[in-house]
């Protein structure tokens, strides 16, 4: 007597092989019988992602070679390829791998470069992201900036692609964000201030990555990032008291992390103030406060540079803090303006091991010394040894 012949019973068919009930090959995106027939070929279940449409030779595979074999390249690349069949036969979207790789870089590392304790960690690696799925221009900003670090970790074939994902993604966030800077209150704030930090920072590495040589890190271009950077200032300014108390508040609670500041640096500042009541006794268009307000900031942020020597703290806080009267002096290339900012280089210069700053302070204090007549040359001696001897 023969034996039937036994099957593997179809568990993935499509809808109309089930209504049929006859055996489906479960061929994606459309079975044979729906093809022969001319019908609309349905899947109900999602089937076996990576390995649908071979189940027994994944099967056997996957028996012989440890999952740990496989490179994340090799599953993003069966994930990407299955992505179209999946929206074709459930009518769910393709997922944006893209989009996660970049959330992704957020998470584990990108957010990293925004904090200078681990409380201000905690709050960059998910509060803000949180922030961001409820803000289309934050989300923007944090797919930028991630894709820019990116670019600068793997370079590779894949460099100028990330390059051009980040700056697709940042015009697009300042697009956006410029509609609301007249309409800031509660229920946009911790967004608006979270993406005008992440602008200065993508400022700061988008001229050593995304430019040509002649539109990299210059003087002109800082002096524009200052002025940048102040408008976080104003942001947060709008709703200061709601950001103090909100979940946000680790990011306004400063405390000095109590490194020791060098003697010549200590000096260095000391000889600043002495300057500048001088030349605020010659000179009727100087406003000694403002530039004692630029020079007791650089001493108060040092010791974050000398605790962390590639934070961003005294970068983004000496910025955020210039007044518009000594923005104004160096737009108009004022010396002692300058002599203030070549002092400021050499932070820009002993955090140059961020990938954000890279050669940032050698170059600003390169141009610095050509403008200065030697009577102001002396006085930017120290900046000069510290970073270009």
């Amino acid at each position: 007597m023969a034996t039937r012949r036994s099957h593997q019973k179809s568990r993935h068919g499509c809808s109309n092989c089930k209504r049929r009930r006859v055996k489906c090959d479960e061929k994606r995106p459309y079975c044979q019988n729906c093809t022969q027939r001319n019908d609309k070929c349905v899947y109900i279940a999602p089937g076996p992602f990576v390995f649908a449409g071979e189940p027994e030779r994944s099967a056997r595979s996957s028996a012989k070679t440890p999952s740990s074999a496989i490179s994340s390249t090799e599953a993003g690349n069966s994930l990407n390829s299955y992505a179209p069949a999946l929206e074709a036969t459930t009518g769910a979207p393709p997922l944006n791998l893209e989009h996660m790789e970049l959330e992704l870089q957020w998470i584990l590392h990108t957010h990293k470069i925004f904090a200078r304790n681990e409380e201000t960690r905690k709050v960059w690696e998910i509060p803000v992201l949180q922030e961001a799925l409820h803000t289309p221009f934050l989300m923007h900003g944090i797919m930028a900036i991630s894709a820019l670090h990116l670019a600068h970790l793997r370079q590779n074939e894949r460099q100028v692609e990330w390059l051009n994902i980040a700056i697709a993604h940042k015009s697009t966030a300042l697009a956006i964000f410029s509609e609301q800077l007249h309409n800031i209150d509660k229920s946009n704030a911790r967004a608006m201030m979270s993406f005008a930090g992440i602008a200065v920072v993508f400022s700061f590495a988008s001229a050593l990555y995304c430019s040509d040589s002649d539109d990299g890190p210059s003087l002109n271009a800082l002096v524009d990032l200052l002025m940048l950077a102040r408008g976080v200032q104003t942001v947060g300014s709008q709703a200061m008291e709601f950001l103090r108390h909100s979940n946000f508040a680790p990011l306004f609670n400063i405390t000095e992390p109590g490194a020791t500041i060098p003697d010549d640096v200590l000096s260095a500042l000391d000889h600043l103030d002495d300057l500048n009541a001088q030349y605020g006794q010659k000179s009727g268009n100087h406003h000694p406060k403002s530039y004692e307000r630029a020079i007791q900031t650089m001493r108060e942020l040092a010791p974050f540079t000398f605790a962390e020597p590639t934070s961003l703290t005294v970068v983004g806080g000496w910025a955020i803090r210039a007044s518009p009267e000594f923005l104004e002096g160096l737009k108009n290339r004022e010396p002692f303006a300058l002599v203030v900012l070549a002092h400021f280089c050499v932070f820009l210069h002993i955090i140059r091991e961020n990938w954000c700053i890279g050669p940032w302070g050698r170059l600003i204090l390169g141009e610095i010394v050509q403008i200065l007549d030697s009577d102001w040359q002396r006085h930017i001696k120290w900046a000069v040894v510290q970073v270009l001897r």
